[in-house]
C-alpha cells in the first residue's frame, strides 16, 4: 500500500475510505497505485469545489516535489475516467474538474473564471435524446450559465455608476 501524509480528525475517517476505493478501483483494473494518484486524488477531494490541474498542482507540489503540471492533468483525465471525477468546462473553455458527481448545473463567470455550482432541477434527458438521435454518443449533460458572477456585476456596476 503506498503510504502518504494524512489528514487529522473527522477528514482521516474520509479520506482512508476515499483512497481504499481509489485504491481498489485501480486494482480492479490493473492499474499501478501510486502516490501521485492518490494525493492529486486526495487534494482535488479536500479542495472541493471546481479546480483547474494548475491549481491541483499547486496544491500538492509541497507534498510530492519535482510532479510535472502534465501527470497532474493526466492523473485528472484519469479520474474523470474513472468516474471518480467530473470535467467541468469553464468560461474560456477551460478545464476544471471536481468531485461531486451527482447530476447538477454551473454558473460560470466569463470575467474572473469563477465556477459555482447551480442546484436547479432540471431535465437533460431531452438534449441527451436529440444528442442520441443525431448519432453522438453523450456520456452525460449540464448546463453551464456563463455571465458575470455578482461580484463582477457588482464591480461593473460601481465602475458604470
Amino acid at each position: 500500500m503506498v503510504r502518504v501524509p494524512l489528514q487529522t480528525g473527522a477528514n482521516l475517517v474520509h479520506m482512508t475510505q476515499r483512497d481504499d476505493d481509489l485504491t481498489a478501483l485501480l486494482r480492479s483494473r490493473g492499474m499501478r497505485v501510486t502516490s501521485q494518484r492518490v494525493l492529486i486524488y486526495r487534494a482535488l477531494v479536500e479542495r472541493g469545489g471546481h479546480l483547474s490541474a494548475e491549481r491541483v498542482h499547486e496544491a500538492v507540489a509541497p507534498v510530492l516535489p519535482g510532479v510535472s503540471q502534465q501527470t497532474v492533468y493526466s492523473t485528472l483525465q484519469l479520474l474523470a475516467d474513472l468516474g471518480l471525477a467530473r470535467r467541468v468546462v469553464a468560461a474560456g473553455g477551460s478545464t476544471r474538474f471536481e468531485t461531486r458527481l451527482d447530476e447538477h448545473h454551473h454558473l460560470a463567470c466569463e470575467r474572473c473564471g469563477a465556477v459555482v455550482d447551480l442546484d436547479v432541477d432540471m431535465a437533460v434527458e431531452p438534449a441527451l435524446a436529440a444528442a442520441r438521435a443525431s448519432g453522438f454518443e453523450p456520456g452525460f449533460a449540464s448546463l453551464t450559465v456563463l455571465g458575470r458572477c455578482a461580484g463582477c456585476a457588482a464591480a461593473a456596476s460601481q465602475r458604470a455608476g
